[in-house]
Protein backbone atom coordinates (compact mmCIF):
# COMPACT_ATOMS: atom_id res chain seq x y z
CA UNK A 1 0.00 0.00 0.00
CA UNK A 2 2.87 2.39 0.80
CA UNK A 3 4.33 1.82 -2.66
CA UNK A 4 0.99 2.66 -4.30
CA UNK A 5 0.65 5.88 -2.28
CA UNK A 6 4.20 6.89 -3.22
CA UNK A 7 3.38 6.20 -6.87
CA UNK A 8 0.28 8.44 -6.72
CA UNK A 9 2.33 11.33 -5.32
CA UNK A 10 5.09 10.87 -7.89
CA UNK A 11 2.53 10.64 -10.68
CA UNK A 12 1.03 13.98 -9.70
CA UNK A 13 4.46 15.56 -9.77
CA UNK A 14 5.44 13.94 -13.06
CA UNK A 15 2.19 14.87 -14.74
CA UNK A 16 3.45 18.44 -15.16
CA UNK A 17 6.36 17.10 -17.20
CA UNK A 18 4.81 14.24 -19.14
CA UNK A 19 1.09 14.98 -19.23
CA UNK A 20 -0.45 14.40 -22.62
CA UNK A 21 -2.65 17.52 -22.74
CA UNK A 22 -3.37 19.14 -26.10
CA UNK A 23 -0.92 21.81 -27.15
CA UNK A 24 2.56 22.18 -28.58
CA UNK A 25 4.86 19.60 -27.03
CA UNK A 26 8.01 17.52 -27.37
CA UNK A 27 7.88 13.90 -26.16
CA UNK A 28 10.65 11.32 -25.89
CA UNK A 29 8.88 8.10 -26.86
CA UNK A 30 11.76 5.61 -26.53
CA UNK A 31 15.47 5.48 -25.74
CA UNK A 32 17.28 2.61 -27.45
CA UNK A 33 20.48 1.73 -25.59
CA UNK A 34 21.51 -1.41 -27.51
CA UNK A 35 24.18 0.38 -29.52
CA UNK A 36 26.04 1.13 -26.28
CA UNK A 37 27.32 -2.44 -26.47
CA UNK A 38 28.73 -1.81 -29.95
CA UNK A 39 30.04 1.73 -30.29
CA UNK A 40 28.99 3.66 -27.16
CA UNK A 41 26.08 5.47 -28.86
CA UNK A 42 22.36 5.51 -28.08
CA UNK A 43 19.20 6.49 -29.97
CA UNK A 44 16.34 8.71 -28.87
CA UNK A 45 12.96 8.52 -30.62
CA UNK A 46 10.87 11.67 -30.19
CA UNK A 47 7.63 13.22 -31.41
CA UNK A 48 6.67 16.87 -31.86
CA UNK A 49 3.06 18.10 -31.59
CA UNK A 50 1.53 21.37 -32.73
CA UNK A 51 -0.91 23.62 -30.82
CA UNK A 52 -3.81 21.26 -31.56
CA UNK A 53 -1.90 18.23 -30.30
CA UNK A 54 -1.34 16.77 -33.78
CA UNK A 55 2.09 15.34 -34.75
CA UNK A 56 4.24 17.74 -36.77
CA UNK A 57 7.69 17.94 -38.37
CA UNK A 58 10.62 20.10 -37.37
CA UNK A 59 10.65 23.33 -39.32
CA UNK A 60 13.78 24.85 -40.86
CA UNK A 61 14.28 27.34 -37.99
CA UNK A 62 14.24 24.80 -35.17
CA UNK A 63 17.43 23.49 -33.65
CA UNK A 64 17.78 20.51 -31.38
CA UNK A 65 20.04 20.48 -28.34
CA UNK A 66 20.73 17.42 -26.22
CA UNK A 67 22.09 17.25 -22.68
CA UNK A 68 22.91 14.20 -20.58
CA UNK A 69 23.96 13.36 -17.05
CA UNK A 70 24.60 10.43 -14.75
CA UNK A 71 23.48 10.33 -11.13
CA UNK A 72 23.41 13.75 -9.53
CA UNK A 73 25.87 15.33 -11.97
CA UNK A 74 24.95 18.47 -13.85
CA UNK A 75 23.60 18.17 -17.37
CA UNK A 76 26.30 18.47 -20.02
CA UNK A 77 25.69 18.99 -23.71
CA UNK A 78 25.98 15.75 -25.68
CA UNK A 79 27.11 15.49 -29.28
CA UNK A 80 24.32 14.73 -31.74
CA UNK A 81 25.68 12.37 -34.38
CA UNK A 82 22.64 12.09 -36.66
CA UNK A 83 18.99 13.03 -36.98
CA UNK A 84 16.56 10.93 -39.03
CA UNK A 85 12.99 11.87 -39.88
CA UNK A 86 10.31 9.15 -39.95
CA UNK A 87 12.84 6.61 -38.66
CA UNK A 88 10.26 3.99 -37.52
CA UNK A 89 8.65 4.08 -40.96
CA UNK A 90 12.02 3.52 -42.64
CA UNK A 91 13.16 0.74 -40.29
CA UNK A 92 9.90 -0.87 -39.14
CA UNK A 93 8.08 -1.02 -35.81
CA UNK A 94 7.80 -3.94 -33.38
CA UNK A 95 4.24 -4.08 -32.01
CA UNK A 96 2.87 -6.32 -29.31
CA UNK A 97 -0.94 -6.25 -29.11
CA UNK A 98 -2.05 -7.18 -25.58
CA UNK A 99 -5.76 -8.06 -25.33
CA UNK A 100 -7.90 -8.27 -22.21
CA UNK A 101 -9.60 -11.67 -22.25
CA UNK A 102 -11.20 -11.44 -18.81
CA UNK A 103 -14.82 -12.35 -18.12
CA UNK A 104 -16.25 -8.85 -18.64
CA UNK A 105 -14.86 -8.67 -22.19
CA UNK A 106 -17.21 -11.50 -23.14
CA UNK A 107 -20.11 -10.66 -20.82
CA UNK A 108 -20.44 -6.95 -21.60
CA UNK A 109 -21.68 -5.56 -24.91
CA UNK A 110 -20.28 -2.80 -27.12
CA UNK A 111 -23.00 -2.08 -29.60
CA UNK A 112 -24.67 -5.29 -30.78
CA UNK A 113 -21.77 -7.64 -29.98
CA UNK A 114 -19.48 -8.41 -27.04
CA UNK A 115 -16.52 -6.22 -26.24
CA UNK A 116 -14.16 -8.99 -27.22
CA UNK A 117 -15.80 -9.40 -30.64
CA UNK A 118 -15.52 -5.64 -31.12
CA UNK A 119 -11.85 -5.79 -30.16
CA UNK A 120 -11.24 -8.66 -32.59
CA UNK A 121 -12.78 -6.56 -35.38
CA UNK A 122 -10.57 -3.56 -34.54
CA UNK A 123 -7.42 -5.67 -34.40
CA UNK A 124 -8.28 -7.33 -37.71
CA UNK A 125 -8.74 -3.91 -39.28
CA UNK A 126 -5.37 -2.84 -37.89
CA UNK A 127 -3.65 -5.93 -39.30
CA UNK A 128 -5.18 -5.19 -42.71
CA UNK A 129 -3.75 -1.67 -42.59
CA UNK A 130 -0.14 -2.81 -42.16
CA UNK A 131 1.57 -2.07 -45.47
CA UNK A 132 5.19 -1.95 -44.32
CA UNK A 133 6.98 -5.33 -44.73
CA UNK A 134 9.46 -4.24 -42.02
CA UNK A 135 6.77 -4.01 -39.32
CA UNK A 136 6.44 -6.95 -36.91
CA UNK A 137 3.42 -7.81 -34.79
CA UNK A 138 2.87 -10.14 -31.87
CA UNK A 139 -0.40 -10.90 -30.08
CA UNK A 140 -0.88 -11.90 -26.44
CA UNK A 141 -3.92 -12.11 -24.18
CA UNK A 142 -4.40 -11.90 -20.43
CA UNK A 143 -6.91 -12.77 -17.76
CA UNK A 144 -5.80 -14.81 -14.76
CA UNK A 145 -2.96 -16.01 -17.00
CA UNK A 146 -0.74 -14.49 -19.67
CA UNK A 147 -0.96 -16.29 -23.03
CA UNK A 148 1.21 -15.69 -26.07
CA UNK A 149 -1.12 -16.15 -29.04
CA UNK A 150 1.28 -15.28 -31.85
CA UNK A 151 5.00 -14.35 -31.53
CA UNK A 152 6.31 -11.03 -32.82
CA UNK A 153 6.73 -11.59 -36.56
CA UNK A 154 5.76 -10.07 -39.93
CA UNK A 155 1.95 -9.80 -40.20
CA UNK A 156 0.11 -12.74 -41.74
CA UNK A 157 -3.00 -14.79 -41.04
CA UNK A 158 -1.43 -16.26 -37.87
CA UNK A 159 -2.16 -13.13 -35.84
CA UNK A 160 -5.75 -12.83 -37.01
CA UNK A 161 -6.47 -16.54 -36.51
CA UNK A 162 -5.04 -16.51 -32.99
CA UNK A 163 -7.34 -13.62 -32.02
CA UNK A 164 -10.47 -15.18 -33.49
CA UNK A 165 -9.79 -18.65 -32.03
CA UNK A 166 -9.23 -17.50 -28.44
CA UNK A 167 -11.90 -19.06 -26.16
CA UNK A 168 -13.74 -17.18 -23.43
CA UNK A 169 -12.25 -17.67 -19.95
CA UNK A 170 -13.51 -20.09 -17.33
CA UNK A 171 -14.46 -18.81 -13.86
CA UNK A 172 -10.92 -19.33 -12.51
CA UNK A 173 -9.47 -17.58 -15.57
CA UNK A 174 -11.70 -14.51 -15.41
CA UNK A 175 -9.43 -12.30 -13.26
CA UNK A 176 -7.61 -9.30 -14.75
CA UNK A 177 -3.85 -9.64 -14.15
CA UNK A 178 -3.17 -6.41 -16.04
CA UNK A 179 0.13 -5.49 -14.36
CA UNK A 180 1.59 -9.00 -14.49
CA UNK A 181 0.66 -9.19 -18.18
CA UNK A 182 2.36 -5.84 -18.88
CA UNK A 183 5.50 -7.10 -17.16
CA UNK A 184 5.63 -10.27 -19.24
CA UNK A 185 4.74 -8.48 -22.48
CA UNK A 186 7.49 -5.89 -21.97
CA UNK A 187 10.00 -8.69 -21.41
CA UNK A 188 8.87 -10.41 -24.62
CA UNK A 189 9.06 -7.21 -26.65
CA UNK A 190 12.42 -6.11 -25.22
CA UNK A 191 14.21 -8.87 -27.16
CA UNK A 192 13.68 -6.94 -30.41
CA UNK A 193 15.86 -4.05 -31.51
CA UNK A 194 14.49 -0.79 -32.90
CA UNK A 195 11.16 0.87 -32.15
CA UNK A 196 9.02 -1.13 -29.70
CA UNK A 197 5.37 -0.39 -28.86
CA UNK A 198 3.08 -2.26 -26.47
CA UNK A 199 -0.62 -1.57 -27.20
CA UNK A 200 -2.92 -2.70 -24.38
CA UNK A 201 -6.68 -3.04 -24.81
CA UNK A 202 -8.67 -3.43 -21.60
CA UNK A 203 -12.18 -2.76 -20.30
CA UNK A 204 -11.25 -2.52 -16.64
CA UNK A 205 -8.59 -2.22 -14.00
CA UNK A 206 -5.99 -4.50 -12.51
CA UNK A 207 -7.87 -7.20 -10.55
CA UNK A 208 -5.34 -9.85 -9.54
CA UNK A 209 -6.04 -13.43 -8.56
CA UNK A 210 -4.50 -12.87 -5.09
CA UNK A 211 -7.37 -10.57 -4.07
CA UNK A 212 -9.44 -13.73 -3.52
CA UNK A 213 -6.74 -16.39 -3.17
CA UNK A 214 -3.51 -16.74 -1.20
CA UNK A 215 -1.24 -17.42 -4.17
CA UNK A 216 -1.41 -17.22 -7.93
CA UNK A 217 -0.89 -20.61 -9.67
CA UNK A 218 2.06 -19.20 -11.67
CA UNK A 219 3.10 -15.89 -10.07
CA UNK A 220 2.81 -17.01 -6.44
CA UNK A 221 2.83 -14.01 -4.12
CA UNK A 222 4.92 -11.81 -6.44
CA UNK A 223 3.43 -8.33 -6.50
CA UNK A 224 3.63 -5.88 -9.41
CA UNK A 225 2.64 -2.27 -8.76
CA UNK A 226 2.55 0.74 -11.11
CA UNK A 227 5.93 2.20 -10.15
CA UNK A 228 7.53 -1.19 -10.94
CA UNK A 229 6.09 -0.94 -14.44
CA UNK A 230 7.32 2.63 -14.93
CA UNK A 231 10.84 1.49 -14.07
CA UNK A 232 10.55 -1.63 -16.23
CA UNK A 233 9.29 0.20 -19.33
CA UNK A 234 12.13 2.72 -19.04
CA UNK A 235 14.76 0.01 -18.62
CA UNK A 236 13.44 -2.13 -21.49
CA UNK A 237 12.81 0.76 -23.89
CA UNK A 238 9.14 -0.10 -24.44
CA UNK A 239 6.49 2.58 -24.90
CA UNK A 240 2.95 1.79 -23.77
CA UNK A 241 -0.29 2.80 -25.49
CA UNK A 242 -3.44 2.14 -23.45
CA UNK A 243 -6.78 1.65 -25.21
CA UNK A 244 -9.78 1.74 -22.87
CA UNK A 245 -13.24 0.43 -23.73
CA UNK A 246 -16.18 0.62 -21.37
CA UNK A 247 -16.66 2.90 -18.36
CA UNK A 248 -14.13 1.30 -16.00
CA UNK A 249 -10.48 2.32 -16.30
CA UNK A 250 -7.40 1.35 -14.39
CA UNK A 251 -6.49 4.53 -12.44
CA UNK A 252 -2.75 4.21 -13.14
CA UNK A 253 -2.55 2.85 -16.68
CA UNK A 254 -2.56 6.21 -18.51
CA UNK A 255 0.16 7.53 -16.18
CA UNK A 256 2.31 4.47 -16.88
CA UNK A 257 1.75 4.97 -20.60
CA UNK A 258 2.69 8.67 -20.48
CA UNK A 259 5.81 7.98 -18.43
CA UNK A 260 6.92 5.40 -20.99
CA UNK A 261 6.51 7.79 -23.93
CA UNK A 262 3.06 6.59 -25.02
CA UNK A 263 -0.43 7.74 -24.06
CA UNK A 264 -3.99 6.62 -23.36
CA UNK A 265 -7.08 6.47 -25.59
CA UNK A 266 -10.78 5.96 -24.98
CA UNK A 267 -12.98 4.06 -27.45
CA UNK A 268 -16.68 4.85 -27.71
CA UNK A 269 -17.72 2.52 -30.51
CA UNK A 270 -16.57 -0.10 -33.00
CA UNK A 271 -15.29 2.29 -35.67
CA UNK A 272 -13.58 4.56 -33.16
CA UNK A 273 -11.76 1.57 -31.66
CA UNK A 274 -10.49 0.50 -35.07
CA UNK A 275 -9.16 3.96 -35.90
CA UNK A 276 -7.24 4.23 -32.60
CA UNK A 277 -4.78 1.48 -33.57
CA UNK A 278 -4.17 3.11 -36.94
CA UNK A 279 -3.67 6.49 -35.22
CA UNK A 280 -1.04 5.00 -32.90
CA UNK A 281 0.88 3.51 -35.80
CA UNK A 282 0.67 6.76 -37.80
CA UNK A 283 2.03 8.73 -34.82
CA UNK A 284 4.96 6.38 -34.32
CA UNK A 285 5.82 6.54 -38.02
CA UNK A 286 6.14 10.34 -37.73
CA UNK A 287 8.79 10.15 -35.02
CA UNK A 288 12.36 11.35 -35.38
CA UNK A 289 15.42 9.45 -34.22
CA UNK A 290 18.46 11.28 -32.89
CA UNK A 291 21.69 9.38 -32.27
CA UNK A 292 24.18 10.65 -29.69
CA UNK A 293 27.40 9.54 -28.03
CA UNK A 294 27.20 8.40 -24.45
CA UNK A 295 30.01 9.96 -22.38
CA UNK A 296 29.70 8.34 -18.95
CA UNK A 297 31.21 5.21 -17.42
CA UNK A 298 29.13 2.05 -17.57
CA UNK A 299 26.60 0.88 -15.05
CA UNK A 300 23.57 2.55 -13.52
CA UNK A 301 21.08 5.01 -14.96
CA UNK A 302 21.54 8.16 -17.02
CA UNK A 303 19.19 10.97 -18.01
CA UNK A 304 18.87 12.99 -21.19
CA UNK A 305 17.23 16.37 -21.73
CA UNK A 306 16.11 17.17 -25.28
CA UNK A 307 15.37 20.81 -26.16
CA UNK A 308 13.86 22.47 -29.22
CA UNK A 309 12.66 26.10 -29.43
CA UNK A 310 11.54 26.34 -25.82
CA UNK A 311 10.16 22.79 -25.66
CA UNK A 312 11.80 20.21 -23.40
CA UNK A 313 11.56 16.48 -22.84
CA UNK A 314 13.28 14.40 -20.15
CA UNK A 315 14.14 10.73 -20.52
CA UNK A 316 16.00 8.06 -18.57
CA UNK A 317 17.89 4.99 -19.78
CA UNK A 318 19.98 2.20 -18.29
CA UNK A 319 23.69 1.87 -19.11
CA UNK A 320 24.95 -1.74 -19.32
CA UNK A 321 27.81 -2.74 -17.08
CA UNK A 322 31.21 -2.45 -18.87
CA UNK A 323 29.64 -2.16 -22.36
CA UNK A 324 29.54 1.50 -23.36
CA UNK A 325 32.52 2.50 -21.19
CA UNK A 326 34.97 5.01 -22.62
CA UNK A 327 37.72 3.01 -24.32
CA UNK A 328 40.39 4.09 -21.85
CA UNK A 329 38.42 2.69 -18.89
CA UNK A 330 37.82 -0.86 -20.15
CA UNK A 331 39.97 -3.53 -18.55
CA UNK A 332 41.17 -6.37 -20.78
CA UNK A 333 39.52 -8.71 -18.27
CA UNK A 334 36.12 -7.23 -19.13
CA UNK A 335 36.83 -7.63 -22.82
CA UNK A 336 37.82 -11.31 -22.63
CA UNK A 337 34.24 -12.65 -23.08
CA UNK A 338 33.80 -10.39 -26.10
CA UNK A 339 37.11 -11.47 -27.63
CA UNK A 340 36.33 -15.14 -27.03
CA UNK A 341 32.93 -14.71 -28.65
CA UNK A 342 34.44 -12.98 -31.68
CA UNK A 343 37.00 -15.78 -31.95
CA UNK A 344 34.28 -18.42 -31.99
CA UNK A 345 32.38 -16.53 -34.70
CA UNK A 346 35.57 -16.21 -36.77
CA UNK A 347 36.23 -19.95 -36.49
CA UNK A 348 32.70 -20.71 -37.62
CA UNK A 349 33.16 -18.47 -40.64
CA UNK A 350 36.48 -20.11 -41.56
CA UNK A 351 35.32 -23.71 -41.14
CA UNK A 352 34.94 -25.63 -44.38
CA UNK A 353 32.98 -28.85 -44.20
CA UNK A 354 35.23 -31.69 -45.24
CA UNK A 355 32.64 -34.23 -46.35
CA UNK A 356 33.14 -34.49 -50.12
CA UNK A 357 30.06 -33.79 -52.17
CA UNK A 358 29.25 -34.74 -55.72
CA UNK A 359 26.97 -31.77 -56.39
CA UNK A 360 25.95 -28.45 -54.85
CA UNK A 361 23.67 -28.72 -51.83
CA UNK A 362 22.17 -26.93 -48.83
CA UNK A 363 22.46 -28.22 -45.27
CA UNK A 364 20.01 -27.03 -42.58
CA UNK A 365 21.96 -26.36 -39.38
CA UNK A 366 19.97 -27.55 -36.33
CA UNK A 367 21.23 -27.14 -32.72
CA UNK A 368 22.80 -30.32 -31.38
CA UNK A 369 22.26 -32.31 -34.59
CA UNK A 370 24.62 -33.49 -37.31
CA UNK A 371 23.97 -33.03 -40.99
CA UNK A 372 22.01 -35.93 -42.41
CA UNK A 373 19.83 -36.84 -45.35
CA UNK A 374 16.92 -35.22 -43.49
CA UNK A 375 18.70 -31.85 -43.31
CA UNK A 376 20.22 -31.89 -46.80
CA UNK A 377 18.74 -30.65 -50.09
CA UNK A 378 20.52 -30.98 -53.44
CA UNK A 379 20.41 -27.81 -55.52
CA UNK A 380 18.79 -27.68 -58.92
CA UNK A 381 20.93 -26.88 -61.93
CA UNK A 382 18.71 -23.88 -62.52
CA UNK A 383 16.51 -22.56 -59.69
CA UNK A 384 15.89 -23.62 -56.09
CA UNK A 385 13.22 -21.95 -53.91
CA UNK A 386 13.61 -21.79 -50.11
CA UNK A 387 10.65 -20.93 -47.86
CA UNK A 388 7.89 -21.96 -45.50
CA UNK A 389 5.52 -23.15 -48.22
CA UNK A 390 5.16 -26.85 -48.89
CA UNK A 391 5.65 -26.03 -52.56
CA UNK A 392 9.18 -24.72 -51.98
CA UNK A 393 12.13 -26.90 -53.02
CA UNK A 394 13.50 -26.56 -49.48
CA UNK A 395 10.58 -26.28 -47.04
CA UNK A 396 11.46 -24.90 -43.61
CA UNK A 397 8.84 -25.28 -40.88
CA UNK A 398 8.79 -23.72 -37.43
CA UNK A 399 9.91 -20.19 -38.37
CA UNK A 400 6.88 -17.88 -38.79
CA UNK A 401 9.16 -15.03 -39.91
CA UNK A 402 9.88 -16.83 -43.20
CA UNK A 403 7.69 -16.18 -46.22
CA UNK A 404 6.20 -18.94 -48.32
CA UNK A 405 8.86 -18.33 -50.98
CA UNK A 406 11.49 -16.51 -48.98
CA UNK A 407 14.64 -16.77 -51.13
CA UNK A 408 15.82 -18.21 -54.43
CA UNK A 409 19.16 -19.77 -55.42
CA UNK A 410 19.92 -19.58 -59.14
CA UNK A 411 22.72 -21.41 -60.97
CA UNK A 412 24.42 -20.01 -64.07
CA UNK A 413 25.97 -21.94 -66.93
CA UNK A 414 29.42 -21.78 -65.31
CA UNK A 415 28.15 -23.60 -62.21
CA UNK A 416 28.07 -20.53 -59.95
CA UNK A 417 25.20 -20.21 -57.47
CA UNK A 418 23.66 -16.89 -56.37
CA UNK A 419 21.12 -16.46 -53.56
CA UNK A 420 18.61 -13.57 -53.66
CA UNK A 421 15.63 -12.41 -51.55
CA UNK A 422 13.28 -9.44 -51.34
CA UNK A 423 14.31 -8.76 -47.73
CA UNK A 424 17.79 -8.61 -46.25
CA UNK A 425 19.44 -11.77 -44.95
CA UNK A 426 22.93 -12.62 -43.72
CA UNK A 427 25.74 -14.47 -45.45
CA UNK A 428 28.70 -15.05 -43.13
CA UNK A 429 27.12 -12.53 -40.74
CA UNK A 430 26.91 -9.74 -43.35
CA UNK A 431 23.59 -8.28 -44.46
CA UNK A 432 22.74 -8.54 -48.15
CA UNK A 433 19.89 -9.11 -50.60
CA UNK A 434 22.02 -10.92 -53.19
CA UNK A 435 25.21 -12.95 -52.81
CA UNK A 436 27.23 -15.32 -54.99
CA UNK A 437 27.94 -18.38 -52.88
CA UNK A 438 31.12 -20.32 -52.23
CA UNK A 439 31.53 -23.62 -50.46
CA UNK A 440 31.12 -23.30 -46.69
CA UNK A 441 29.10 -20.06 -46.74
CA UNK A 442 26.72 -19.73 -43.78
CA UNK A 443 23.32 -18.21 -44.69
CA UNK A 444 20.92 -16.84 -42.06
CA UNK A 445 17.25 -16.34 -43.01
CA UNK A 446 15.43 -14.76 -40.01
CA UNK A 447 17.23 -17.06 -37.53
CA UNK A 448 17.21 -20.19 -39.71
CA UNK A 449 20.82 -21.16 -40.54
CA UNK A 450 21.75 -22.95 -43.76
CA UNK A 451 25.21 -23.98 -44.98
CA UNK A 452 26.03 -24.02 -48.71
CA UNK A 453 28.41 -26.69 -50.05
CA UNK A 454 29.54 -27.77 -53.49
CA UNK A 455 32.30 -29.91 -55.00
CA UNK A 456 35.81 -28.56 -54.58
CA UNK A 457 36.81 -29.35 -58.14
CA UNK A 458 34.79 -27.62 -60.77
CA UNK A 459 35.02 -27.66 -64.52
Amino acid sequence: MKRILVFIILSLLLSTLIGQTPGESLTITQIENRRLAIDGTADIFFLLRDETGEPRDLDSTEELALFSRAGNDDFKEAKILSLQRNAPREEGINFLLLIDNSGSMHDEQMGDVSRYETAAYALGRFLDSIDNPLDRIGVSAFNTYYTELSPVAPPDNAQRNSIEALPAPTADEAFTELYQAMRLAADELSHFSGRRALIILSDGENYPYTLRHDEHPEFGTVEVVPDDLMTLMSASGVSVYAVHIGDRRDPFLDRIAAASGGRGFGAQNRENLGSIYEEIRAEIQREYRVRFRHTYAAGGSSEVLLKSNGLEALGRYTVPHFFGRPSDSISIIYLLPVLIGLGVILLLLLIRFERPVSRAELNLLLPGKRFSAATRVALSDQRTVIGRSSEADMTIAGNPALKGSHATIVADKAGNYTVTADTEFKVNNRLTKEQRLKSGDVIDFEGTTIVFDKPVKEK
